[in-house]
């Protein structure tokens, strides 16, 4: 079977050709140089040359790996595991535990928003909406994940519900990105939390 390349025009592969030059320059940066920039703007140059990594190769999904990929704390995955099989029956730990998968499947890279809303959510894992958001509400009391409300605009109300993984759990893009992240957030998981809630 013929196998179905994408062409790509003189003027795309210049483009992809200059934006990998200009990406692996800002890779040649190094940690000593960059330990002396404010915070924002490693962080800037760690989201261009993300930007420009993936302006480079199109032909994949997420750019730099074929279906992307999500950096993983062992040891508090564990813990949330353990977590979420302790949670009584109408806490519908199942549920959870599948939410939990869902949101480590997807991320936003740079940003940690989970790229599902409630509704989609509530498909994918077979269950009404307002179910989702009992589920959600329960990793977001573990610290899991944590909530914000985007303003919708013409449209009256608190805002749709936006969520973040913590990012000392997981993480999908640049490192510098993630500890700037996880510098303002607190870990999931209390030691209370994992014993059950006791104190």
């Amino acid at each position: 079977m013929a196998q179905i390349v994408r062409l790509a025009t003189q003027q795309q592969r210049s483009e992809r050709e200059e934006a990998a030059q200009v990406a692996e320059q800002l890779s040649l940066l190094s940690d000593e140089f960059l330990k002396h920039l404010p915070g924002e703007a490693r962080i800037a140059i760690s989201r261009a040359t993300y930007a420009l990594q993936k302006a480079a190769r199109p032909d994949t999904e997420e750019g730099l790996w074929p279906g992307g990929f999500t950096m993983l704390s062992r040891m508090q995955t564990a813990a949330i595991w353990d977590a979420i099989r302790e949670l009584p029956s109408d806490d519908r730990p199942n549920k959870v535990r599948h939410a939990f998968d869902l949101v480590l499947l997807n991320l936003r890279q740079d940003t940690g928003e989970i790229l599902l809303t409630r509704d989609q959510l509530a498909e994918k894992m077979g269950c009404a909406s307002n179910h989702v958001s009992r589920i959600m509400g329960t990793l977001e009391k573990m610290g899991v994940i944590r909530r914000e409300r985007r303003r919708i605009e013409g449209v009256q109300g608190r805002g749709m519900a936006v969520y973040f993984i913590n990012p000392h759990v997981a993480w999908n893009g640049s490192l510098d990105v993630r500890k700037a992240q996880a510098k303002d957030t607190r870990p999931p998981l209390q030691f209370e939390l994992l014993q059950g809630g006791a104190t």
